[in-house]
């Protein structure tokens, strides 16, 4: 059993600001305005911390699973400061395809949305928290017969 979660309200209104797989963080506020405890010090996984969040609703975390790497990751591996992805030095994550297959660079800023629409394309899915957006209504078999 499965539970679709209605993410239409925030698709287009933030973007995204961190990942550490298998979860990403996105943000309602520029990018060059969102920060995070040592994001200024590479390698981001060993150095860097969370997001902070100044608002209740500045920050929304979703899961994610695929196969999709990160900078620090695969064959063209390098070290980068969660600064220096933000600023679009190199992609949050990206597919590395041996066969021909269309390359997916998943950059700092892109929107739920699109996101989800990437790691779908590279095979994967995206979870968000059960308590948002609206959950489809059930009909019971009693309401049917009425």
């Amino acid at each position: 059993m499965s539970a679709r979660v209605d993410l239409s309200a925030v698709q287009n209104a933030y973007g995204l600001c961190y990942v550490r797989t298998p979860w990403a963080w996105f943000t309602r506020i520029a990018l060059d305005r969102q920060w995070g405890e040592r994001w200024e010090h590479a390698p981001y996984m060993r150095e860097s911390g969370l997001p902070y969040a100044d608002e209740p609703d500045q920050i929304l975390k979703l899961g994610f699973d695929g196969p999709l790497l990160g900078p620090e990751e695969g064959a063209h591996a390098h070290s980068y400061s969660v600064q220096e992805i933000n600023a679009r030095k190199t992609a949050w994550l990206r597919s590395e395809n041996y066969f021909g297959g269309v390359p997916i660079h998943i950059m700092s800023g892109v929107t739920i949305q699109r996101f989800t629409e990437l790691v779908e394309l590279a095979g994967g899915m995206v979870y968000a928290p059960l308590g948002w957006g609206q959950l489809p209504t059930l009909r019971l078999k009693s309401d049917t017969t009425s």
